[in-house]
């Protein structure tokens, strides 16, 4: 009767940790399930903000690869002016970054035929600009200070540049002075200091005062058949400066104009000059002249201002 008791006792132990162990299991796999289900859940919630993300990303790269490549208006780059005696416009601020200048041959329906004074002075970020066959003038100090302008295209329609047009830009190194220019006016090119090669045509008749002062890569220079007068200083300081060509058509040359040339070695003066300052030729201690035939070393330059002042 005992033994029965304590199988029957037995059993029931057994069956109860069975249970106990059956609802654990449950709990388990079904805390398991939920918790696949929220990483499920969390994984596609994440792709989805990636995708989002993305698709913003993409859509702000458009809009704003769309928004570089637009043309800017033409009133956000220059300022300008109507000019009553032509019917033309003026432009007279440049008010742009860019560093590559292209000037319209028209705005508001008329045509752009002066840059006008001082239009581009102290744009130390352009690096080129091109001139519309439309301009005729370029004004005082239009490009001063352009300390990077490298290269600037000037059509034959312009017949005036303004005195200091191109002073102090540094990096211009070659220039090309159209056939309608008739004066190299005072200080157009003063201290160009990269300006290398320089085009002087037939139809300039004077080089001002200081016109290239200081341009210390200047090597050589052709003073064209039409001019007459060469300026106080004109070449002064243009310590690279190798050779000079002077035509028949010169009859003045001023006071230092090529003072300090150190590397001016010979030059032959035509018979037309009948003036020439006592100091043109200062400072240039390698040099020697011919005149008339003769020729005078720098020893004996008087000689030579004697010779042609009377």
């Amino acid at each position: 009767m005992k033994f029965k008791k304590f199988m029957a006792a037995a059993l029931a132990a057994i069956l109860a940790v069975s249970l106990c162990g059956c609802n654990n299991d449950g709990e388990s796999n079904s805390s398991r399930s939920e918790s696949s289900s929220e990483s499920s859940s969390s994984v596609q919630s994440s792709s989805e903000s990636k995708t989002e993300s993305s698709e913003s990303s993409e859509s702000s790269e458009s809009t704003e690869s769309s928004e570089s490549s637009a043309p800017v208006p033409v009133e956000e780059l220059f300022e300008y002016a109507d000019e009553p005696e032509t019917g033309g416009i003026s432009i007279t601020a440049y008010k742009g970054n860019e560093t590559v200048v292209n000037i319209p041959d028209e705005i508001d329906g008329k045509k752009v035929v002066a840059i006008g004074d001082e239009a581009f002075l102290d744009c130390t970020s352009v690096t080129s600009v091109t001139i519309p066959d439309s301009v005729t003038e370029i004004g005082i100090w239009a490009f001063c200070s352009c300390k990077k302008l490298k290269k600037i295209d000037i059509p034959d329609s312009v017949t005036e540049i303004g005195m200091q047009a191109f002073q102090f830009c540094d990096s211009l190194s070659s220039i090309d002075i159209p056939d309608g220019v008739t004066e190299i006016k005072a200080f157009t090119f003063r201290e160009c200091e990269g300006l290398m090669e320089v085009t002087i045509p037939d139809s300039v008749t004077k080089i001002g005062s200081q016109a290239f002062y200081g341009c210390e890569s200047l090597m050589s220079v052709n003073i064209s058949a039409g001019v007459t007068e060469i300026g106080f200083e004109a070449f002064k300081g243009c310590k690279k400066l190798k050779k000079i060509d002077i035509s028949d058509s010169v009859t003045e040359i001023g006071m230092q104009a090529f003072q300090f040339c150190e590397s001016l070695t010979s030059i032959d003066i035509p018979d037309s000059v009948t003036s020439i300052s006592k100091y043109a030729f200062d400072g240039c201690e390698n040099l020697t002249v011919t005149y008339k035939g003769k020729t005078y070393d720098y020893e004996h330059i008087e000689d030579l201002y004697n010779a042609i002042n009377g």
